[in-house]
This record gives C-alpha cells, sequence and structure tokens, in this order.
C-alpha cells in the first residue's frame, strides 16, 4: 500500500513538473546568463532572422503582439503572446488575410489601436497591390481586408487614429491625400490635404512631393479633430535636396487651417525630410539640424521659435551626426533624438535644458516618463526630464541585437523584438 502510495506521489510530481515545463516554455535556459530585467523571451522565428519591422507590439489586456517572418521578409506571421509568461496565444499568417498574397511590415508608423481593434497596413512605393486591414487581438482573428485605392506613389507609411477612425497617408508626386477609415467596417473615404500648386510659393521650382508623415490626432480648442502633416518635397535636379511644408488640417471640416514653409537654417545639410509631433498645443518639427515650434492651431506666420541641435560642445562624434532622427514632446519639452546625442528645450522658449550622448534611432517610445531606444544593441532607459542612461539592458549573447522595432509597454513591462526573438523585460523601476 505504501508502494503503491509512494509511487502515486512520483507520478504526480513528474506529471506537475512536465505542466510546469510546458507553460513555462520561455522561462527555461534561454534566460540563462540575461540581464535579470528580462522576464521572457520567445525564439518566434526558429531559425531564421526578423526582417520586418513589424506591425509593432500593441497590447490588449493580456495579449501582446509580436510578428516573426520564417519564410522571408514579406511572408510574416502574427503572434497573440500571453503579457505573462510569452506563450503564443493564437497566430496568423498570410492566408488568414485573404485575398492579400502577402503581410508588407515595413511601415514606420505601425498601426492604430482602439481597445482590442488594431489597424494595420502595407507600405508600398509604386506598387500595383496593397491592402489595409483588421485585427481583433484579444480573439486572434482577422476582422477585415480592404484594397488601397490605385493610382498613388506611396500608401500606408503610417497609420493614426481617434475613437473608431483610422487615417492612413497617401501621395503622389502632385498631391497629399489623407486616407479616412472607418474601424468597424474598412469603409473609406479620400480627404486632399494639399496639392503641389497649392504649396508656398517660395519651394523649389523643380520639385515633387517625395515624402510625408504626420502627428497623432489632436483636439482643437472647439473639439474638432486636427491634424499637422509634414509634406517633404524633393529637387528633381538636386535629389540630396529637400524642402519641408508644414500644413495643419482640420481633420472634422476636411479643411486646411495653414500652410508654412519649414526653412531650413542650414542649407548645406537640407538633406533630411522634416520629423513631427503633437505636444500641448504646439506641433514640434526636427529637420535636418535644426528643431521648430509651430502653434498647433493658428497661423503666426512662422515658427514661434527654432533652434540648431549642433551644439559644438564635443557631445556625439561631430556634427556631421547632427541630423534629427525623431523627435517628442513630453512634460513641456521638445526632445530631439539625433544620430548620436539627445536636446531638449523648453517648450515654450526654445531654451536648451541638455545635450547629452545618444545612439539615436527612429525606434525610440515614451512610456511612464521614461524614454525607451535601442541603445546601440542594447535597450537604453533614460529620463527624459535629464537626459541621463538610468539602465542599459544587454543583448544576450546567443542574440544578435534589440531590433529596430519601437517598443511598447504597460503593466511595468516592455515588449521588443531582437532579430530573432520576442522579448519581455521589466520597466525602469520595477
Amino acid at each position: 500500500m505504501m508502494k503503491a502510495n509512494i509511487h502515486k506521489i512520483i507520478f504526480r510530481i513528474f506529471i506537475l513538473a512536465a505542466v510546469a515545463i510546458a507553460t513555462a516554455c520561455c522561462k527555461d535556459d534561454t534566460l540563462k546568463g540575461q540581464d535579470p530585467a528580462v522576464v521572457w523571451v520567445n525564439r518566434i522565428c526558429g531559425k531564421d532572422l526578423i526582417g520586418a519591422k513589424g506591425l509593432g507590439h500593441p497590447i490588449y489586456k493580456n495579449t501582446v503582439v509580436f510578428h516573426s517572418t520564417p519564410d522571408g521578409d514579406l511572408v510574416p506571421n502574427i503572434h497573440g503572446l500571453d503579457t505573462e509568461t510569452g506563450k503564443e496565444k493564437w497566430k496568423l499568417s498570410t492566408a488568414d488575410f485573404t485575398p492579400m498574397k502577402s503581410l508588407n511590415l515595413f511601415n514606420m508608423g505601425y498601426y492604430y489601436q482602439n481597445q482590442n481593434i488594431v489597424v494595420g497596413a502595407d507600405h508600398y512605393y509604386k506598387s500595383t497591390s496593397a491592402y489595409y486591414y483588421a485585427i481583433d487581438i484579444e480573439a486572434g482573428k482577422v476582422l477585415w481586408v480592404k484594397p488601397f485605392p490605385s493610382g498613388y506613389n506611396e500608401i500606408g507609411h503610417l497609420v493614426r487614429g481617434f475613437g473608431n477612425t483610422a487615417y492612413i497617408d497617401a501621395r503622389t508626386g502632385q498631391k497629399v491625400d489623407v486616407l479616412k477609415i472607418d474601424i468597424l467596417t474598412g469603409n473609406l473615404s479620400i480627404m486632399n490635404v494639399i496639392n503641389k500648386d497649392e504649396l508656398p510659393k517660395d519651394i523649389i521650382k523643380n520639385t515633387e512631393i517625395s515624402y510625408i508623415t504626420f502627428t497623432d490626432v489632436y483636439k482643437a480648442p472647439n473639439g474638432n479633430d486636427m491634424l499637422g502633416v509634414s509634406v517633404n518635397c524633393d529637387d528633381s535636379l538636386e535629389h540630396s535636396k529637400w524642402d519641408m511644408v508644414l500644413v495643419v488640417y482640420n481633420l472634422t471640416t476636411n479643411t486646411r487651417v495653414y500652410t508654412s514653409h519649414v526653412i531650413s537654417n542650414d542649407p548645406v545639410f537640407n538633406t533630411f525630410f522634416g520629423r513631427i509631433c503633437y505636444h500641448d498645443g504646439k506641433i514640434l518639427v526636427g529637420k535636418d539640424r535644426n528643431v521648430y515650434c509651430f502653434d498647433a492651431f493658428t497661423d503666426k506666420g512662422g515658427p514661434l521659435w527654432s533652434s540648431p541641435v549642433s551644439m559644438n560642445d564635443g557631445v556625439g562624434f561631430g556634427s556631421g551626426n547632427d541630423n534629427v532622427m525623431q523627435i517628442f514632446g513630453y512634460n513641456n519639452k521638445l526632445l530631439a533624438i539625433c544620430i548620436d546625442h539627445l536636446n531638449a528645450f523648453d517648450i515654450n522658449t526654445g531654451k536648451v535644458i541638455y545635450n547629452v550622448d545618444g545612439s539615436g534611432g527612429t525606434d525610440a517610445a515614451i512610456i511612464d516618463g521614461i524614454l525607451y531606444q535601442r541603445w546601440y544593441s542594447d535597450l537604453g532607459m533614460i529620463d527624459p526630464n535629464t537626459g541621463k542612461l538610468l539602465k542599459r539592458v544587454a543583448t544576450p549573447k546567443d542574440d544578435q541585437a534589440f531590433a529596430n522595432s519601437r517598443p511598447s509597454g504597460a503593466n511595468g513591462k516592455i515588449y521588443l523584438h531582437s532579430y530573432t526573438d520576442a522579448y519581455c523585460i521589466k520597466a525602469w523601476g520595477k
């Protein structure tokens, strides 16, 4: 009897151990030798590399979204992972997005999310076929797939939105449109933001509209939905030269509020398109080696202030690495992430608050008051109020680097991927 009971106990321990191993698939030997901040790792791509930037990492309740590219960059999968364990809850492949033939996850603006619904888009350049779509990340299913209208040079570069409406960029060399999408049905209408012949007259003559980006949707004092649009024009005779026009657009009334030529203070380095964001009644612009602050609602005849980001104070590697890669507004500050340093300016006065070493890139995000960005091959956690590097989470020895994919976060955890794995990392102070 006693011997039989012992066998039952041993068998039960074995079963519990097996269950523990199965459910902790991402907390095994893959964590050995890693930074203690790493909560879990999931090698969702097997032996292949994760090539595309991805859909991003939207989070809803206990699901976070990652992607993998097992059959090449243009045929990825989308994975729903458990936020606590990293265990896969669902997976979508290209076959789930019929009639799409491949998922193109190279857009810079990633997605728009409203609760459990995420709207994504193909990013294509002079292609004949591309789509936008919505998925329910709680259920792990595709809600709808719609073809983009034809006739554009570039479409789907970024997705923004508010409420049940998403907005996607579309341009030719002669005009800029915004596609207005009902996220519940996928129904689309087209809003014309500006045509080439409506650009300010001081724009160079030999030009075409070559690149656009825009802010998040923001509210005017009267409740109207607004959008700041960066329209960038390429000199067809000298392709290294770019001119930028800021367009402030009222989405509610479908009217243009004002336009302003963002004139570079350094024409020698007039080679980067204008990055843009909204913060506290201001539109913040980073272009080339300069930053600008505009009123978000009213034409003030130009920027409220502007400033170079090149400080010539020994920070960074030199003046050739001063171009603005990403821009943020935070706590009444303009943050400019340059190629090798980080600037902060007072949003009201333009006064420099700090200038510190940085790692550049377009893959940063501010989450719960901390700036997270790829720090060379690692993950940097930075105090945006001071520019101080608080922590650097090292890339694991058997991994290449954290990829150029913007992190997301919730409930004290940060999610991002390397070139092989999905990662969950403890947020700063957790």
